[in-house]
């Protein structure tokens, strides 16, 4: 959904100090400013989408201007789509008075809180069973000399972006809250932590920029059990108030910190005037200033936009400079959507269904409690009556078992007995057959034996009778040759 910036103008009432100055800005209606240098110059008139001026009865306009511009902001969040409000001027000329107000006279920021947990607390009072069911997170920061510091966490942060190109800060605490006295705690909290100092223009200026996120979360159940997410985001932004060195005579650190301010501003300036043209370019200086880049998205991305321009009744040259900057605000157009989105999970609608039976059966045992309860002990009775049967069943098989089990022990040691029996009869008769054919054995040995001694000593006499029949031959063999 493509939606321009709502610029609006905020009038202050002019100070003691201003009470015999020339007023050069006068609101004409609700949507048409007149500035004017002096009195001989014609004035030049310009046209946004609210003008509010001043009243003697403070707490009137703090109301009226909270009803008129930012309420809408907080319904279009609870549709859920994200919002973002942010006040800018020269210092001195309103924006935290606007924003966040004073106890008596409560800003945008406390009044949108209490209102949130007014509409919480009105769905939860409802009798309709169909109703959303809320998580409300808040953190708050702020940007002092281009470093982010977490003012409910106390450490320094860093901007981060996404792979989908949104940027984070990375390292900042969110905390729960539940009712409108912690909320408006926090920030309390914060604002105590928040850089503030005296200059020539302003006794309590604020030195850096705040941002107070809001994060809300709702689901809710149709009656046919599918579940409706939306989350949304409220940014509520305070910034540092633009001023010249020369009026508001800073030096040293205040002078150092008006330079980093107004570099960031300057940056924030460049960055409407690009996304302000009709071809936005494709390279918009984001990165330049912390500031433009924790507000990429709600300049240019998913949000819906409203930029207070708080202008002083005295000063025209820095009045005339605010009125620029609100002039090209009007021309951003963002491109907001709808960030709700129905889940598709079944095992959530399954549990939404099961507690949702859960409840009815509760409530039908209430109504019938009596004769559940009989019911129930009659159930208990029988389930008594067969687990006493089956007892008694496994009981009885235990000791046939038993039983069966004895004979077959009995049966196996008999068995063991008679083949232990059996095999020592085999080995005696074994043994006996075998000294038998050893005694056989041993008697052919013998005789094989004494068969190879008689034959031994008929060789030897053999031998003998050959030997003296060879010498008996000798002698006269030799006489014959001789």
């Amino acid at each position: 959904m493509s939606d321009s910036i709502k610029v609006a103008v905020r009038l202050r009432k002019p100070s003691n100090l201003e009470s015999d100055s020339f007023l050069v800005a006068h609101v004409q209606s609700d949507t048409s400013i007149d500035i004017q240098s002096n009195k001989k110059d014609e004035h030049k008139r310009f046209v946004f989408d609210h003008c509010a001026t001043y009243s003697d009865d403070v707490e009137t306009d703090q109301e009226q201007f909270y009803s008129l511009l930012a309420r809408e902001y907080l319904l279009h969040a609870l549709d859920g789509y994200n919002t973002c409000i942010f006040a800018y001027g020269q210092t001195g000329s309103g924006k935290s008075h606007t924003m966040s107000g004073t106890t008596l006279n409560p800003g945008i920021v406390p009044r949108m809180c209490q209102e949130l947990f007014e509409v919480r607390n009105l769905y939860e009072l409802s009798d309709d069973q169909v109703h959303p069911q809320f998580s409300i997170k808040c953190s708050y920061f702020e940007i002092y000399n281009e470093s982010v510091r977490d003012l409910l966490g106390g450490c320094r942060c860093k901007v981060r972006e996404r792979a989908d190109k949104t940027t984070f800060v990375e390292g900042l605490k969110e905390f729960d809250v539940f009712e409108v006295d912690q909320i408006l705690a926090y920030l309390n909290q914060g604002n105590s932590r928040r850089v503030v100092g005296a200059t020539h223009v302003n006794e309590q200026s604020s030195r850096s920029h705040a941002i107070f996120t809001i994060q809300i979360e709702q689901r809710e159940t149709t009656p046919l059990g599918h579940i409706l997410e939306r989350k949304s985001s409220i940014k509520l932004i305070d910034l540092a108030g633009s001023e010249r060195a020369n009026a508001s005579k800073t030096t040293g650190e205040h002078l150092k910190e008006g330079s980093n301010i107004n570099r960031s501003l300057s940056t924030l300036g460049r960055v409407i005037s690009m996304l302000a043209k009709s071809k936005r370019p494709i390279l918009i200086p984001y990165r330049d200033a912390a500031l433009t880049w924790v507000l990429k998205e709600s300049l240019g991305g998913n949000s819906k936009t409203c930029m207070i321009a708080c202008v002083s009744p005295c000063d025209y040259e820095e009045t005339m400079s605010t009125i620029r900057y609100a002039t090209l605000a009007r021309s951003v157009r963002t491109s907001a959507r709808l960030n709700s989105h129905e889940l598709s999970d079944g095992r959530e609608q399954v549990q939404v269904l099961r507690s949702q039976l859960e409840e009815l059966q509760k409530a039908l045992s209430q109504v019938e409690n009596h004769r559940a309860i009989g019911d129930k002990m009659e159930k208990i009775n029988l389930t008594n009556q067969f687990l006493e049967l089956r007892i008694e069943r496994e009981q009885s098989l235990a000791a046939k078992y038993y039983d069966q089990w004895i004979e077959a022990a009995d049966s196996r040691d008999k068995l063991m007995q008679l083949m232990g029996g059996i095999v020592t009869s085999v080995q005696g008769a074994q043994v006996a057959g075998t000294r038998e054919k050893m005694q056989l054995l041993k008697g052919r040995f013998i005789e094989f034996g004494s068969k190879i001694e008689a034959n031994c000593s008929d060789i030897q006499s053999t031998v003998k009778v050959l030997n003296s029949n060879q010498s008996a031959l000798l002698p006269k063999a030799t006489d014959e040759s001789h």
